[in-house]
């Protein structure tokens, strides 16, 4: 006789470099399930804007979006009951999908608050610095080190344990999975194209939101002239709205360089990496997504080292071993970041070389 199919519901709330590297634990989590002969139906819990990246990842049967944006306008402007009112109306829709268990993979008050509203007897995830794991059933420390996801997979390591102790069953494999929509591919192509673009491209991600993960920018400058003096391959820069005068300023009028920083959408922009030929950014989603999809990748990093080893033979991350990073939230040299500094545009090129064509 089949049995029931088992609901689960995956938190993981944002961001979109956490996304990428939690993308692995879906498919993890269904590879325990069927040693354990139980149908499962797995619903990720997302911030609203990320609910592209998710939409076509094969592990992922249904998506939840969680409107943040609307409620934190309704605690800006006091409206306390409407809000009170949201969540529960939240709450009501999570309840309905009848989940037995909740699996949270952020650490956070508010993630852990979902697992615990949402009605599943079984609350799995992570210690959290706020306490918030007494609210689970099963709280699962968060180490990290050199290899890419490590606290990821860690969960999903736990999660098996949990299920099957010390039996020999095989550590469930982990691989990093985003899908980009056919139409989002197709739009991106169509924008590439539209600037003259027909052929191999590198792309370059030079912007995030933390200034200590900044590249400077005459890093930028000085390595987008190497690369049109070394290689016939145009260079698209990537970047959000916000990002849109600084990305028109390093293309500098050149025809072999454009920005599309603020002209294509989060899924558009996760095409454009599926389609380049090379990538270099920093530490941001877009770079993580590009080692995802095994494009020859170079990722400079600094106040912060989310991994040095990575899945992919042809993701290259570079550092400064300085004795002050990573620093982190905490930089203690005065707004230099000399950790990033150091990185020559020269030591770029030089990783990048073997994928690049010669003019």
């Amino acid at each position: 006789m089949p049995q029931d199919v088992q609901h689960i519901l995956f938190i993981r709330l944002s961001a979109i470099g956490d996304i990428v590297m939690a993308s692995g634990l879906p498919s993890s989590i269904k590879r325990t399930y069927s040693l354990l002969d139980q149908p499962i139906e797995l619903t990720w819990l997302v911030e609203a804007p990320y609910t592209s990246l998710i939409s076509h990842h094969p592990d992922v049967d249904h998506v939840i979006a969680w409107p943040k944006s609307e409620w934190r306008a309704l605690l800006k402007a006091k409206k306390y009951w409407q809000l009170y009112k949201a969540v529960m109306l939240f709450r009501k829709q999570l309840r309905q999908r009848n989940f037995k268990v909740a699996i949270e993979a952020q650490g956070l008050l508010k993630s852990t608050f979902f697992a615990y509203i949402s009605g599943a007897s079984e609350r799995i995830g992570f210690i959290s610095k706020e306490n918030s794991h007494k609210l689970l059933n099963h709280a699962v420390d968060k180490p990290t080190s050199e290899l890419i996801s490590s606290e990821y997979r860690h969960l999903a390591n736990a999660i098996h344990t949990h299920y099957f102790g010390t039996q020999d069953t095989g550590v469930p494999r982990y691989e990093l999975s985003i899908a980009a929509s056919n139409t989002a591919q197709q739009s991106a192509a169509s924008k590439i194209r539209a600037f003259g673009i027909k052929s191999a491209f590198i792309a370059i991600a030079p912007f995030t939101t933390r200034p200590q993960k900044h590249w400077p920018s005459k890093h930028w400058q000085a390595l987008i002239e190497l690369l049109r003096n070394y290689s016939d391959l145009p260079i698209v820069i990537l970047g959000g709205p916000q990002d849109a005068v600084h990305a028109e300023s390093l293309a500098f009028e050149c025809n072999d360089v454009i920005s599309l920083a603020g002209k294509v959408s989060l899924e558009e922009s996760a095409s454009v990496v599926l389609m380049c030929h090379a990538f270099v950014g920093v530490d941001t989603g877009l770079t993580h997504l590009s080692t995802t999809y095994q494009k020859p990748t170079i990722a400079i990093f600094g106040s912060t080292r989310p991994y040095t080893v990575t899945d992919s033979k042809r993701t290259h991350v570079l550092f400064e071993d300085m004795a002050c990073a990573p620093c982190k939230r905490r930089p203690t040299c005065d707004g230099r970041f000399d950790c990033m500094s150091l990185v020559t545009p020269e030591k770029v090129l030089n990783r990048l070389k073997p994928y690049i064509n010669y003019q």
